[in-house]
């Protein structure tokens, strides 16, 4: 009869428990959004960053011509800018037919997307683990951690945030799978996964996450058995083989560094490194920069205590496995998410990158978060209050870091502040004070960018440039023919070498300048106007002509061309006579 006479109660509690976990949650879920969009709210100021956004964005054809079936093929059809990402195209596609070329419109969607992520990691962990308040930290660290940063502040990092939140999307997807077996939840599973994948490659390691979520917090391996956990990820694994073949075809022409410039020594002794990188800025993210320069030597005895504090970390986990699973999870989710951009296969010259971390993060989050509370389960006060203070400094920094991201001047010159020996820095920095018109600023940051890497022709041509610009054509010239040196198929270096030989008087070597780009662009009319003004000034008469006339053919709306066509058919003129084209 008690047992009776209790059961009401326990009814009526238990929906009730429910609707005020429910309502707690909200609250959560309301609370993360407003942190987030406040910190990083100025972001929806900021221009774009001329490197990647222009290939991406605003110089994009496929991009700037808004959304069409047209474009939707040719996204999937053929790669841009070196990239197979189609979703993260049509994305931006979509911004522009709607926003049209709007960066702050574009921020703003980023911005959107972390969001989603953020909340949908939280309503995820929730589910899978039943523990609400450490479920809410882990997604406010990913939410306001500085090191994200980059991903969202970032146009170019929409393919980032596309596929994180839909990398979460298909494990929440498969947590419902997991709680009950059907075939629905199992292929929504798989349709996310596929569209994280055409937002960006880096989610072909979802297949193994899922593992490691079936080992903890689902402990479906104790119930179902590894053979079956690893045949139902068979389709997953197909479809990130299928992509890694998409982006390897896609970036085989460019960006792909080569073992002989970078030796398996130095890409072994950075992947050890960064490994131990992404732990220090996880925990202390200080000095962030968008680009971090890759050691081209091996650092053999930074690379040696990198792999012994991996392995003593690793061997940790490995001998916590049956009592703290999650320590383990949480680890071999670090270290495998980051395998596709540790740098064991190079693309780019950075030696890591904070955006790299996004995903990776989430594993070192669990396990200390999951960690700290079973060291302290009774002590829910005091582990607010400690968790209150790391959330706040996280979204001070976060909001600091959002400031570098307004242009890029202020961008790359705070990169140069917290690096050392950055060369892509400096000449980023260069390439903004120029076209700010600030030459002489321009000029001390290609100095520094070459002093440190030589061979950088597009880096010597805008220098040349900016000598030119301060009444200094000679060394203008000598800097063209070091541009020259490392690409000889620097046309725009060889036509300002031309045109500074002609104006200098050394007019047969400008002929010969001039003769060569014509070899590669027969079509140029400016090309064969200046030609032609070089020949009629060494008296080389119908030569002169007969690429004027070209010329006139090629532009023949041109009246500076017009005109000097008139006098020349005439017979002989100076080479004053002519009107800059």
């Amino acid at each position: 009869m008690p047992e009776a006479s209790l059961s009401p109660v326990a009814e009526t509690a238990a929906p009730s428990r429910r609707l005020s976990e429910s309502r707690v949650a909200g609250y959560i879920v309301l609370g993360l959004i407003v942190a987030v969009v406040c910190s990083y709210a100025l972001i929806v100021r900021a221009d774009f960053i001329n490197f990647d956004d222009n290939s991406h964005v605003f110089e994009n054809p496929l991009v700037t011509g808004g959304l069409s079936w047209h474009g939707i093929v040719n996204a999937f059809a053929k790669p841009q800018a070196s990239l197979w990402i189609p979703l993260t195209w049509i994305s931006f596609m979509a911004d522009v037919s709607v926003f049209g070329l709007n960066p702050g419109a574009m921020h703003g969607v980023n911005v959107a997307w972390h969001v989603a992520s953020t909340v949908l990691l939280f309503l995820t962990l929730r589910r899978m683990t039943g523990r609400m308040w450490a479920s809410a930290f882990v997604a406010a660290l990913v939410g306001l951690h500085p090191l994200n940063v980059e991903s969202v502040a970032w146009v170019t990092e929409r393919k980032n945030v596309l596929s994180m939140f839909f990398w979460l999307a298909s494990i929440a997807a498969y947590t419902r799978y997991a709680e009950k077996p059907r075939l629905s939840p199992y292929l929504a599973a798989l349709v996310l996964a596929a569209l994280g994948l055409l937002a960006k490659p880096m989610v072909v390691t979802l297949p193994c996450t899922l593992l490691l979520l079936d080992f903890w917090p689902l402990n479906r391996w104790k119930t179902c058995g590894w053979p079956r956990l690893f045949l139902e990820k068979v389709p997953f694994f197909l479809l990130s083989a299928g992509t890694s073949w998409m982006a390897v075809h896609a970036r085989r022409s460019v960006a792909v560094v080569t073992l002989h410039t970078l030796s398996p020594a130095s890409r072994v002794s950075n992947a050890l490194v960064s490994y131990v990188t992404y732990l220090e800025k996880i925990f202390l993210p200080l000095d962030l920069a968008n680009f971090y320069p890759h050691p081209i030597h091996p650092q053999p005895l930074l690379a040696a205590g990198a792999a012994l504090l991996l392995l003593a970390l690793t061997g940790l986990v490995v001998w916590q496995r049956k009592t703290r699973p999650y320590l383990l999870m949480g680890w071999l989710w670090f270290l495998g998410v980051l395998v596709p951009v540790i740098g064991l296969t190079q693309i780019g010259s950075q030696g890591w990158a904070d955006r790299f971390s996004y995903e990776p993060q989430i594993g070192i989050f669990l396990a200390v978060t999951w960690f700290v509370i079973e060291q302290w389960p009774n002590r829910a006060c005091t582990l607010r209050l400690v968790a209150g203070p790391i959330l706040l400094a996280c979204a001070l920094l976060t909001s600091r870091q959002v400031t570098y991201w307004m242009d890029g001047t202020t961008l790359f010159e705070h990169t140069i502040a917290v690096t050392q020996n950055n060369a892509c820095a400096y000449a980023n920095a260069g390439l903004n004070r120029a076209r700010a018109g600030d030459t002489a600023k321009a000029i001390e940051h290609f100095q520094a960018s070459l002093r440190i890497l030589p061979d950088q022709s597009t880096i010597w041509r805008e220098f040349g440039v900016e000598l030119e610009k301060i009444g200094k054509p000679q060394d203008g010239m000598r800097a063209f023919r070091m541009a020259l040196q490392y690409d000889p198929n620097d046309l725009q270096a060889r036509y300002r070498l031309a045109e500074g030989l002609g104006a200098s008087g050394a007019t047969d070597e400008a002929i010969t300048q001039f003769q060569q780009v014509l070899g590669e662009l027969p079509h140029s009319a400016r090309a064969h106007y200046d030609l032609a003004r070089a020949l009629e000034v060494k008296g080389r008469h119908e030569e002169a002509l007969a690429h004027l006339r070209t010329a006139a053919q090629l532009a023949p709306d041109h009246p500076a061309t017009a005109d000097a066509l008139r006098q020349m058919e005439a017979g002989p003129v100076k080479a004053s006579a002519f009107p800059e084209f």
